[in-house]
């Protein structure tokens, strides 16, 4: 079967509330999101988030973006979920 000119790997890393939905801390995922927040939508339907996406900051490759950054093969990818200081 040939592999998607579209299709990607990525690394998913998870933290706090995602961890504990995924129960795991990170991941290797295959995708054909072209944007991070279809990616979101992918995996809030495997996962059920339970925030919504307006509470939630993207990462790539260790970097705050926006919603619409394209997502490439090898990236790796965070949601970042509300966070409170002590």
């Amino acid at each position: 079967m040939k592999k998607s000119l579209s299709n990607k790997t990525i690394q998913l890393n998870y933290f706090s509330r995602f961890a504990e939905l995924t129960k795991k801390t990170n991941e290797a995922w295959s995708t054909e999101a072209v944007t991070v927040q279809e990616l979101w939508f992918e995996l809030d339907e495997q996962y059920a988030f339970d925030l919504d996406i307006s509470m939630v900051r993207p990462a790539v490759n260790h970097e705050f973006c926006d919603w619409q950054r394209v997502i490439n093969d090898r990236d790796i990818v965070s949601f970042i979920p509300p966070v409170s200081g002590g």
